[in-house]
């Protein structure tokens, strides 16, 4: 039977885990992005618990994608682990639980980074739930075999556990509500509203650092045509299919927007004049030779594109970047001959 001093120095220990565990959730309660939850509770927990090995487990599934990108954007190699569905539900016996491992830790060898491997003598998993499914896990390791021994009670670190899914669920949604603000919800490139506040910052940098900006604006030649063809829901395929091409065709540093109906703004960083014209030009002919493929139909892509960098003008706001760019996309219209008279309905 415990005396009383043995059950005030339990109470205690358990009041420091409740206070340290609070802690915890207050500090990663009002994170604002995925990747800094990931870095920001690895961090705690190692501290607040004087843990050896603390990391991130997710599986590869679809659905976790936003979560393996935002764990991958953290400068920490330690910090992820991805794993398969499969190793994941065996390594946890697809429990919901914490499960706790102080022998035989090969079961688990999926979940745990190389270097750990040889090193980890007992291992805690705490599962990750958000809307109900199991995301992967946070892992505890510590080369104390003792420390997670199955047989003792893993009340305070389903508590953890808990809370933590919570908290990412919650980050999470603030995430995707703040990225969909921000998006065409078609194209999902981001809209006419971003395209305002990033404009004004790459001029704000153009004004610090003196580096050239360069603006593309790009108009659809024949998507009047396309709709009246086949359909607005091919109209809606063939906005898609140049906005992926503009993602995949520009830069990290690029920013693409659709502006407007048929019509995109590609903001091009320290770029030059003649590099710009460059760039409009290639994604130009790649278009062209990409065309959309609807059943057994191949629909070309002909877009025409303005474009200016700050360079080529004396004085440089937002409005008149976008309107000369405007205008030089309209001067290329102008020398092309009409298309109104196409039949695009013919199989390829």
């Amino acid at each position: 039977m415990s005396t009383v001093d043995e059950l005030i120095a339990t109470a205690r220990q358990n009041e420091v885990i409740a206070r340290n565990l609070f802690d915890i959730e207050v500090a990663i309660m009002n994170i604002t992005t995925c990747s800094e939850f990931f870095a920001r509770l690895v961090d705690l927990v190692q501290e607040k618990f004087e843990i050896e090995y603390a990391w991130i487990a997710l599986t590869d599934t679809p659905a976790n994608n936003h979560f393996i990108n935002a764990a991958q954007k953290i400068e920490r190699e330690d910090l992820l682990q991805t794993v398969s569905m499969i190793d994941f539900l065996h390594a946890t016996q697809s429990t919901k639980e914490p499960v706790l491992v102080n022998r035989e830790l090969k079961r688990l060898r999926a979940l745990i980074p190389g270097p750990l491997k040889k090193t980890l003598a007992s291992v805690a998993i705490l599962p990750l739930i958000v809307e109900s499914k199991i995301v992967g896990a946070l892992i505890l390791g510590t080369a104390e075999q003792g420390r997670y021994d199955p047989r003792k009670d893993s009340f305070f670190l389903k508590q953890l556990s808990v809370k933590v899914s919570i908290s990412l669920a919650c980050v999470w949604a603030r995430e995707r509500i703040s990225f969909l603000a921000t998006r065409d919800p078609l194209t999902m490139l981001r809209n006419r509203r971003e395209l305002e506040e990033s404009l004004d910052q790459e001029l704000s940098r153009h004004a610090r650092q003196r580096e050239n900006l360069a603006v593309m604006f790009i108009d659809c030649d024949d998507f009047k045509i396309v709709n009246d063809t086949f359909g607005h829901d091919v109209g809606d395929l063939y906005l898609k299919h140049v906005a992926s091409h503009l993602d995949e065709l520009t830069r990290k540093s690029d920013l693409a927007f659709r502006f407007a109906g048929d019509e995109f703004v590609v903001l091009l960083p320290n770029q030059s004049q003649e590099g710009a014209e460059i760039i409009s030009a290639r994604i130009r002919e790649h278009l062209l030779n990409t065309p959309l493929k609807v059943e057994d139909k191949e629909i070309p892509v002909v877009i025409s594109y303005g474009v200016i960098s700050t360079e080529s003008m004396q004085k440089v706001d937002a409005r008149l970047l976008l309107k000369r760019a405007d205008e030089r996309l309209y001067e290329m219209k102008k020398l092309k001959p009409s298309a109104r008279n196409k039949d695009l309905s013919q199989p390829a």
